[in-house]
Formats: C-alpha cells, structure tokens, sequence
C-alpha cells in the first residue's frame, strides 16, 4: 500500500512528512511520522483537533505517549482514518510548549487543559505536570468547587496510579459524597463525560463500557473514534452488530476509502460475510488488480451477474499480476466458472495472454491439467497447442502470427509477419496485420509506413 505523506510547519519552514501509524488513546490521538532522514514525528491531536507536534527518536517510558502505544487502538499511516483525520485540519503548525499552555487555555475549559497538557509529559520537565496539577487543585478546594477539585483528582488518577498524594486527596473525606457518583458509570456520563470516557476506554470491551462510550462518540460527533474502536471489536471477534456498525459509520466516507476499509477488515479476520460485502465495491472501483486477489485468494462463489462483470473486467488486469497467480489460480478459475466450459474460456483467456509473457508454453499447456481432470477441454487449449507445433515451422510464420495477435502477444506476432513479408514480398495480408498492430500499441509512425506501404501494393 502507498504510503501517505503530508506536510506540516516547523519553525515556518514546510516539511513533508510520512505517517507511520495512528494510535486512538481515551480523547487523545497520535500520529507517528517519519522524515526522509528517518526521523520520528509525533503529531498530538485532542478529539479531532490538532494540537501540537513534535521530532522526538525517544519516548519516556510511562508517558502519555508510551501508554497509548501499549494501550491504544491502532492504524496504520495509509489507512483512511489517518488520512481523513489529517485532511480535515485546516493546519499542522509545530508551536514552542511555552507558548502552547497559553493558546490551549484560550479554547478549552481548565480542566480540559491539564488534560491535553499531560499528553506532552514525554516532551517536558519531569515535575511539570504534577505540579501544574497539585496547585489547580488547590485553587479550586479553596474557591469551594468540590466537585471540579475532585474531577481534577480522577484525571490526575488516570494519569498517573501509583501518586501517593492523589490517593490520599481521593478517599478524603469531603469527597465521599462525588466518590460515590464515580462507582455508578452509567449515571457518571451527564455529569462527567471526560472522565467517563477515561474510565470506559480502560475496558472498553466490557459491554456496558462500549455502550457509554458509542454514546459519548454518537453524541460529540466523533466520527473517527467510533470507527476505529467498531474495527478494533471486529478485530478481536467478528459480530453482525459491529459490522452494520461499521457499515453504517464509513458512508462518510468516499468508494475507494469504504473500499479499503473493508479489505483491511477482511484481510485481518477472512468472514465470508465481509467477502459478500467487499465484491461489490470491488467490482465498482477501477482496481482491476485488487478484484483478482480477491477472486483468486477467496472462496467466495459470486453470483453469475457478478462473475459475467468479472469477466468484463479482467482484461483491464495488470498482466505481471495476472501471471503472478500462474501455480494457484487454475484450480480456483475451475471453481469460479462451475465447472462451465464456455465460463471458463472467457475467464482463463486474459491469464494465458499474461502467462505467454513470461511462462514457458510447455508449463502452460501443463497448467491446464486440472480442468482435463474435470473433463473439459477449451478450445484456448487447442491454440497453444498449435502454438507449440508451429512455432519451429518456418513455413507457418503467418498462422503463427495469428495465433499470437489473438493472445495478444504483440511483439512475437511482429517479428511472425515481418518474416512473413520477407517469404512473400507480394502477400497484402502480413502488411495489414502489422498497420493494425502498430496501431493497437501506439506506434503511430510505424502504423503509417506500413499503412502506405500497403496502399502501393493494392494499387
């Protein structure tokens, strides 16, 4: 798959940069990146909102950044919600940390901030954070906000377990009546939806979890978010709810990104409901090389309306892919066409013309072994077999030329019908071969010669 590069500003210099991975950790996400040096990139967003990035070759070990890379739902840089979740930011400006605090303070609630601040723990002093929070947490027990003090005190549990003081401040007991709220999730969620999605995240496949947490993404838009933790579930076990989830989450999305979302997800579980899915949008796109790795890599049976526009779309089918299936795909045509004599030829006809090109033609006519077994022999067998016994004639150049125009086999019928003119000068046939030839392959200066020539000889 290619790669995907994008550009962001560093210090008002543009770089481009190629994403390595995306990572989906509780509000956060995380991009990798590398440079062309090879470099490390780390560009951190809150919710869908880009933040701010960074060129760091190490991360501290327990940082926000190590965890999710530990804990988090994972793509890769080519996958369609890392590119929609790029497209959509109106910029990728790297910012100095001093001045980020700042600008974030301007967007986002207090605690929203700290939040998003812990997310750079790998970037900045060691007691920072701490600090930043032990004293907004003290600004707002002595401003009498209890409450925002003890949501506070959950963020800084979440951030970091094992702190003795917010393990002190939390079973305090001026917090008891909010530690209560905390130990029923489902009837946390209006009143503290951050702090929810922190807890929830953490055993996001405990049922009820997924539940709060789908509603939380339904009801702040986060599109991304729900899509990637539906793939995260199909992942580990394939569901019909999780899939219709999932069918219905990527509409937003264009054919050839729904497309390879789906091919990702059958890729990493092999349903056959998800090979039904994927063959429509297959035969839709115009990747003709991606349908025959799936037709020839699946079990699936289509229907007869889709094998007829399997047919229709083979011959547009890269013919080194085409060959590339030489060992397994006989078997598996043989399969495809119902054991169909006329199915079959239309199907076989575009490989062998790919085959001839870099396939020795007695392996070939070996290959079609599995369909004599069946009891079927194609009249493209008989071709290749004709093939095989005028090649060595030299009195056979002009039906050999024939056999391979019709194989497609354009350089080989060439070099057939210029031997040909050379035995009868006077014979117009040769002559209209290789016009017609010359023009199927673009050669348009060759074309005309011969195109002259042949109006001086029927003169």
């Amino acid at each position: 798959m290619k790669k995907f590069q994008f550009q962001v500003q560093v210090n008002k210099k543009n770089l481009k940069l190629t994403a390595e991975q995306l990572t989906f950790y509780k509000q956060s996400k995380i991009i990798e990146a590398t440079d062309q040096k090879s470099d490390y990139y780390y560009l951190i967003f809150y919710k869908d909102v880009f933040i701010n990035g960074t060129k760091a070759n190490k991360i501290r070990l327990n940082s926000h950044i190590h965890r999710a890379l530990l804990s988090g739902i994972h793509v890769n840089g080519s996958h369609p919600l890392t590119m929609k979740l790029i497209n959509q930011q109106k910029s990728l400006n790297f910012i100095q940390f001093n001045p980020l605090f700042k600008q974030i303070q301007k967007h986002y609630s207090k605690l929203e901030t700290i939040l998003i601040f812990t997310y750079f723990d790998s970037f900045t002093k060691s007691d920072s954070i701490t600090k930043l929070i032990k004293s907004s947490f003290y600004n707002y027990r002595r401003e009498g906000q209890l409450f925002a003090a003890y949501q506070l005190l959950r963020v800084y549990l979440d951030y970091d377990q094992n702190n003795s003081f917010v393990h002190d401040m939390i079973h305090h007991m001026q917090f008891q009546q909010h530690h209560i709220i905390y130990q029923e999730i489902e009837n946390l969620y209006e009143r503290d939806p951050l702090n929810t999605e922190l807890i929830c995240f953490n055993d996001r496949h405990d049922p009820d979890n997924l539940s709060i947490l789908f509603q939380l993404y339904r009801s702040q838009n986060r599109l991304l978010d729900a899509l990637a933790l539906r793939i995260e579930l199909l992942r580990h076990q394939f569901t019909l709810e999780n899939f219709a989830g999932i069918e219905a989450l990527i509409t937003d999305f264009n054919q050839e990104e729904q497309l390879e979302i789906l091919q990702e997800l059958y890729q990493s579980t092999r349903n056959p409901i998800i090979e039904e899915k994927l063959l429509t949008p297959l035969l839709a796109s115009n990747d003709v090389n991606a349908l025959i790795e799936f037709m020839l890599t699946t079990v699936y049976q289509p229907t007869s309306e889709q094998l007829q526009s399997i047919i229709d779309h083979l011959p547009g089918a890269d013919k080194h892919v085409l060959a590339s299936y030489f060992k397994k795909s006989n078997k598996r045509l043989l399969a495809l066409s119902n054991h169909d004599a006329k199915t079959l030829n239309k199907l076989i006809t575009p490989f062998v013309s790919a085959f001839l090109e870099e396939i020795p033609l007695t392996s070939i006519i070996e290959w079609f072994t599995p369909f004599h077994e069946a009891g079927i022999h194609l009249p493209i067998e008989q071709k290749l077999l004709k093939i095989k016994k005028l090649s060595n004639d030299p009195d056979q150049q002009f039906a050999l030329g024939e056999l391979y125009f019709q194989f497609q086999q354009f350089e080989k019928s060439i070099d057939c019908f210029k031997w040909e003119m050379e035995l009868s000068p006077d014979d117009p046939k040769p002559v209209t071969y290789l016009t017609k030839i010359y023009q199927k392959i673009g050669n348009h200066v060759e074309a005309n010669t011969y195109q002259q020539l042949l109006i001086q000889m029927t003169k």
